[in-house]
């Protein structure tokens, strides 16, 4: 289990880089611009900061070293996935305009995935 701290690292920079390619993409169909000069340090910056958010939120997935939490499923789904669910049902849930909503439910649905594939590889390995 002290490989849980390098997988979340891992999950961050994965979500991350998919994170901003698919952000870009969104901003490049809904805009239709060809100015990414000023857009896309920007949408790196805040596309990282909200996965920023994301991992503090998904850090009580270090309990897990706990042999008592690991053995417990249900423990082990609300420490391990908890965070990014509570950011997506909170993205849904704020009074914010539609295109920022779409890039927060991007973002943290980008992170539960690579959350979930790299949750999948780490129990398949047990």
């Amino acid at each position: 289990m002290k490989t849980i701290p390098k997988q979340l690292f891992r999950v961050f920079l994965f979500a991350v880089i998919l994170s901003i390619a698919a952000v870009c993409v969104y901003y490049n169909i809904t805009q239709k611009s060809d100015d990414y000069t000023k857009t896309l340090p920007k949408i790196m910056e805040n596309v990282t900061f909200l996965n920023i958010i994301i991992f503090v939120m998904t850090l009580p997935a270090m309990f897990l070293v706990n042999p008592q939490y690991w053995n417990n499923r249900v423990v082990r789904f609300l420490l391990y996935f908890g965070g990014s669910v509570v950011f997506i049902i909170t993205a849904l849930s704020m009074k914010i305009s539609p295109p920022v909503r779409v890039v927060y439910l991007m973002t943290g649905g980008i992170f539960l995935v690579v959350h979930a594939i790299f949750y999948y590889l780490l129990v398949k390995k047990r």
